[in-house]
């Protein structure tokens, strides 16, 4: 997408990866669209495990403002290899083999996301790991980033830590840096967008004879988010073609991921300004662009603004705005915290021709 102003950009931000009672969630989804919508969102993507019955129970579509998205979440028979599905028509029935399955989503015209690929666990066998092991292969389109759920759980210390159960957002620490520059990696090569999942379960635990739901779902919506940015405003009336807008626009990157605990970060602008007057937003079609050019950034709130450049700190302010000059070709993107806390991460601008650069692993 390229655009005259960034004035034209309308701004979207949504909840992905959220389980219901369809498959292991504790919230059903009529619970889940009323608070959807309570909390101002104006999309979510649910993805139960290996079954799109929310979509054949008619969940899918406009629910006021909101639009529901219904995909589902695949994963290899070791239960591992875990991969946000969307847009497909079916549940693939294939388990074997993680390159098998992302072949046929694909067939099926579906758009294809790792999920919690670098998920770790120190602590609780209850809560195994299910990272991505198979990095071999190819054609998924993204990476779920950041996921709420493996953050909080990968940091928690023991049971009778309160003020992880009680305040579950607070504890978030960002995404995992080796991820970081596999992802940068990636990109190097060819364009991998990231998400942001929350991997919404309405986790319950006990404390001795009591119960406690650690992530509420009122909650959950309220941590790691996706915003997109689109050409157009939803039609309400059209919400197949509204569904398309917002599954090419986290296919293609268009935007970036934020975590609500530190601030609400719509209306923030993360773009690329090149010498002819064109405005870039984050995404592939950079590719090729040629330069001089100008990353800026503009935010709701004061926040530390990073600029990365192959894996590398490139440049970074403080306040409410940042102008980066860009006179090389490479892979941007920006990191922004609040008081040392992750708070934003946008998807790259890949500047120049691939690979972007050589010694890349």
């Amino acid at each position: 997408m390229n655009i005259s102003s960034i004035a034209d950009v309308h701004e979207l931000c949504g909840a992905i990866h959220l389980h219901t009672t369809f498959s292991d969630g504790g919230t059903d989804f009529p619970t889940l669209i009323n608070t959807a919508n309570e909390v101002g969102l104006d999309f979510i993507a649910v993805t139960d495990h290996r079954t799109l019955k929310g979509r054949q129970a008619g969940f899918e579509g406009f629910a006021g403002k909101l639009l529901v998205i219904v995909g589902y979440e695949h994963n290899d028979i070791n239960n591992i290899n875990h991969y946000l599905a969307f847009n497909t028509t079916k549940v693939i029935d294939v388990n074997d083999n993680p390159q098998k399955y992302i072949d046929e989503i694909k067939k099926d015209v579906g758009t294809g996301f790792l999920a919690h690929p670098a998920e770790k666990r120190n602590y609780f066998k209850a809560y195994p790991p299910y990272p991505w092991t198979a990095w071999e292969s190819t054609g998924f389109d993204g990476i779920e980033l950041w996921n709420q759920m493996s953050d909080w759980l990968e940091h928690l210390k023991s049971r009778i830590n309160f003020f992880h159960l009680f305040y579950p957002r607070r504890f978030l620490s960002g995404v995992d840096n080796e991820l970081l520059v596999k992802w940068d990696n990636l990109n190097s090569r060819s364009f991998i967008s990231g998400i942001g999942g929350v991997d919404a379960h309405t986790m319950k635990t006990r404390i001795g004879p009591f119960g406690l739901v650690v992530f509420p779902i009122k909650v959950e919506l309220k941590g790691i988010r996706t915003h997109l940015f689109i050409e157009e405003a939803f039609n309400v009336d059209n919400p197949k073609h509204a569904n398309d807008i917002v599954i090419e626009g986290l296919k293609n990157g268009r935007g970036f991921i934020s975590n609500y605990r530190w601030g609400d970060a719509r209306g923030a602008r993360i773009f690329v300004e090149y010498a002819d007057g064109n405005i870039g937003l984050p995404g592939p079609q950079n590719a090729g662009r040629s330069l001089p050019a100008c990353i800026h950034v503009s935010l709701p709130e004061k926040a530390e603004i990073r600029l990365i450049r192959n894996s590398c700190l490139f440049g970074q302010k403080n306040g409410f705005s940042a102008n980066f000059d860009i006179s090389e070709t490479g892979l941007y993107r920006v990191e922004i915290r609040k008081k040392r806390k992750a708070w934003i991460y946008s998807n790259p601008f890949p500047i120049g021709a691939y690979p972007l650069w050589t010694n890349a692993s």
